[in-house]
């Protein structure tokens, strides 16, 4: 599920762009970015998201997500589409007697998430929720406060919140957790199935150099805790011959490989590796390709045995995550598929929402400053929503209670959950037997 880093910095022409809207729309004088006959937006008194209400009924709260629902990322942006759906019409689609209504829009470049932003905000939006890739987040957390929307990020990237924030929450981990926490991972599988303490672990390390920011974290981690890197080995996207690395993985001496690899190059040397019938002892992915749908197309033979460090997902115990069950079973029997990591992200970041709404009266959904404080009250111990992580808030709303990883571990077409153990959902077999 790690695919998460929705792009890179924006260029300084994007910055501009961003810092202007937001002008704009704190200004009141959006219609100037907007282009003529634009709507101008009033934040402090935001237009009924709906319509008026008829006979003292209050409208539906629109709940906004820009995801990627075209392009090579469309997979990811309706994994968290139907997610967010799922969990709408779990809640039976009202709370409290008010109706929700999720709204998406299509953002498959960053220019295009902009837009659709504005357009949603334009027809009365005014919560959001980020969508897969997160493409925008480190722009809608400079105006979020501004605009007085409420917006729940999912994303990952590290720098993505800069200052404390009224309206502005990362509800997931970042990706420096997630690393240090695959390289801690990696350490406690050492001790408990081969055997060795830290220092005399041996760690392999292989990464298209466009996750340069993933790999530096489990480097930064391995250092601290005495873990032997016998390889760091970094190559560029383009890189289609894997025969040198492969080479020096089966002349050097090592325990864990990690590999962090995206679809085209993991399977590449995936394929490869099977080819010559070279087999790693334990092969503990850094996500990103290896906990998709399209991993077990590569066939048993080649994914059998193989480790993923995710994000909560799916495969995660009930006991841990009440609801997951009736949230996979549903899914399934909804859209054909089993579910991915990223449409329980979507799911739980809704249940969150959720929560919030709950504290407030309905005919007081349309302040966001209320919801905003109602957002940041809340206080949830892990294990008590489906998604297992809890809720709270920091000083600058980052959730510090999301920082569990889950290793999962593929067997014959499937991912089961195989650590820690009040996670898993399956007995690990490490190293895996032929």
């Amino acid at each position: 599920m790690l695919q998460y880093k929705g792009g890179k910095e924006m260029s300084k022409a994007k910055r501009i762009l961003a810092v202007l809207l937001s002008a704009c729309l704190a200004t009141g004088l959006f219609y100037g970015c907007g282009g003529e006959g634009a709507t101008q937006p009033d934040a402090a008194n935001p237009p009924a998201a709906g319509g008026s209400a008829e006979d003292g009924e209050l409208p539906p709260l629109k709940i906004g997500m820009v995801t990627q629902l075209t392009g090579p990322n469309a997979f990811g942006g309706h994994e968290y589409q139907y997610g967010a759906e799922m969990a709408l019409e779990h809640i039976g689609g009202e709370i409290n007697g008010r109706k929700i209504e999720m709204v998406f829009a299509d953002g498959p470049t960053q220019d295009a998430t902009l837009s659709e932003f504005e357009r949603l905000y334009n027809d009365g939006v005014r919560v959001f929720i980020s969508g897969y890739g997160c493409i925008a987040d480190r722009t809608f957390a400079t105006m979020a406060d501004d605009m007085q929307a409420l917006y729940l990020s999912l994303a990952w990237d590290a720098d993505l919140i800069q200052g404390p924030s009224t309206y502005f929450f990362r509800g997931g981990a970042n990706v420096d957790d997630f690393s240090r926490g695959a390289m801690m991972q990696a350490i406690d599988i050492g001790k408990t199935f081969l055997g060795k303490d830290a220092k005399d672990l041996k760690v392999a390390l292989l990464y298209t150099t466009r996750l340069q920011h993933v790999a530096n974290p489990m480097l930064e981690t391995a250092e601290a805790n005495g873990v032997q890197v016998v390889i760091n080995e970094g190559y560029p996207d383009t890189n289609k011959d894997f025969m040198p690395i492969i080479t020096k993985l089966q002349n050097t001496d090592y325990d864990i490989l990690i590999p962090i690899q995206g679809t085209p190059d993991g399977t590449l040397f995936l394929k490869k590796i099977h080819e010559l019938n070279y087999r790693p002892k334990v092969i503990l992915a850094g996500g990103i390709f290896y906990d998709t749908p399209n991993f077990s197309d590569l066939g048993n033979e080649i994914t059998n045995g193989i480790l993923t460090q995710s994000y909560t997902n799916p495969s995660i115990s009930e006991d841990a995550a009440p609801g997951i069950t009736k949230f996979k079973e549903d899914f399934e029997a909804e859209y054909g598929h089993k579910p991915l990591a990223h449409a329980l992200q979507a799911y739980g970041g809704m249940n969150v929402y959720f929560e919030c709404l709950k504290k407030v009266d309905p005919k007081d959904w349309d302040d966001t400053a209320k919801l905003a404080a109602a957002m940041k009250s809340l206080d949830f111990e892990e294990g008590k929503l489906p998604w297992y992580w809890g809720i709270k808030w920091d000083e600058f709303n980052s959730n510090t209670r999301a920082g569990q990883m889950v290793i999962s571990e593929w067997m014959d077409g499937d991912m089961y959950a195989v650590y820690p153990d009040f996670l898993r959902t399956k007995d690990p077999v490490i190293p895996w037997e032929q």
